[in-house]
């Protein structure tokens, strides 16, 4: 029942992604409807990245499909260029103070929650109305070709204090594969670019 609670921006989303992948694979849906309880801890305080506790099972159960959801939900947590925000990290855990204050947003965590919102949308159909769903994905599409294209290729991510890192403009970091890579593997990536 140990474990960490961080403000890492991916985590949540691991769940819904691999139970898509898993109904892809084996094109079976019966496991959105397994119940299984949640965890129990506290938040995490304001400034405080995070924290290694005991996070015991709750009495509160639900489906996989409602804890797909609420994952999904929480991570509707958008910056002022509508990305994603990165929190204390995505994929890259080096990324752990590009928005550890709260403002940071992340490209990648962009192209995987728009790959994450077109696979469920098609599981979501079938349970409850879409139309929120498909507009964010839509927004998130049209931030992600603009705000996040740099007349070159992909940006990686914006961080609290507004600097971009894998722009063309860098120094550093210029160009990041795991953006550009994405782009393609979402679908969310502009054609025309």
């Amino acid at each position: 029942g140990r474990g960490i609670r961080t403000r890492f921006s991916d985590d949540l989303l691991w769940l819904p992604y691999l139970v898509l992948e898993y109904i892809k694979f084996t094109g079976d849906e019966s496991i959105l409807e397994i119940e299984t309880p949640y965890i129990e801890g506290k938040e995490l305080e304001d400034g405080q990245d995070e924290r290694y506790d005991k996070y015991p099972e709750s009495k509160e159960k639900g489906t996989i499909y409602e804890h797909c959801i609420k994952a999904i939900e929480r991570s509707f947590n958008f910056g002022e260029n509508g990305l994603p925000k990165i929190g204390s990290g995505d994929w890259n855990d080096g990324f752990s103070t590009v928005g550890n204050k709260g403002k940071g947003e992340s490209m990648w965590l962009g192209f995987f929650l728009y790959t994450i919102l077109d696979g469920f949308i098609e599981i979501v159909k079938e349970k409850e109305p879409v139309e929120k769903y498909e507009r964010i994905k839509n927004e998130l599409k049209r931030a992600l070709n603009t705000n996040g294209w740099d007349g070159r290729w992909y940006k990686r991510a914006f961080m609290d204090d507004g600097n971009v890192l894998g722009s063309m403009e860098n120094e550093e970091c210029r160009i990041d594969s795991i953006a550009q890579s994405w782009s393609i593997i979402s679908n969310a990536g502009d054609n025309d670019k």
